[in-house]
């Protein structure tokens, strides 16, 4: 299973809010891959916390042929469509695409980490993986997606209803 999070905390001059903005990639990651599932969104509070605005997340399933790097790639250049900015570590972002999970792979190169190395940790990626597969398994913690979200009860997160 290739799982791709999405997440939003700033509004983009191209499509507008959070949600819109996580709604619009999507709308870009289904050209350059086989979108099978889309999680729920949800709102959720940044971690580490801070003043900077709730963001929107999910998650999406795809196919692909490509490399674990070259779906990275892609990713990318994504994230450069919206003006995804990189100055520092956790800031607020119009758009953030990580690769979570490429089938069972475990990789760690210098810019990719598989499974990613802090999904587990965070309700705000734990919670839109169980909505697609709450029975996927973490390739190196061994634990299922529901059972690793239950330790993460105490992270803020709620859900989004799209009309």
């Amino acid at each position: 299973m290739i799982l791709i999070a999405i997440g939003s905390n700033l509004n983009s001059d191209s499509f507008g809010s959070p949600l819109q903005n996580c709604l619009q990639a999507i709308k870009l990651l289904k050209k350059k891959f086989n979108v099978e599932k889309i999680s729920k969104f949800y709102e959720t509070e940044p971690i580490p916390k801070s003043n900077q605005p709730w963001y929107v997340n999910g998650a999406i399933k795809i196919k692909s042929n490509l490399s674990p790097q070259e779906i990275l790639e892609n990713l990318i250049l994504i994230e450069k469509a919206f003006k995804r900015v990189r100055n520092k570590k956790n800031e607020a972002r119009t758009i953030d695409l990580d690769l979570l999970t490429y089938n069972d792979q475990v990789l760690n190169t210098t810019n990719l980490i598989l499974p990613h190395p802090r999904m587990h940790l965070r309700k705000f990626v734990m919670q839109p993986v169980c909505d697609i597969d709450e029975e996927w398994i973490h390739p190196v913690l061994n634990k299922s997606a529901k059972n690793m979200i239950k330790t993460l009860a105490n992270q803020n997160i709620f859900n989004i209803r799209i009309t």
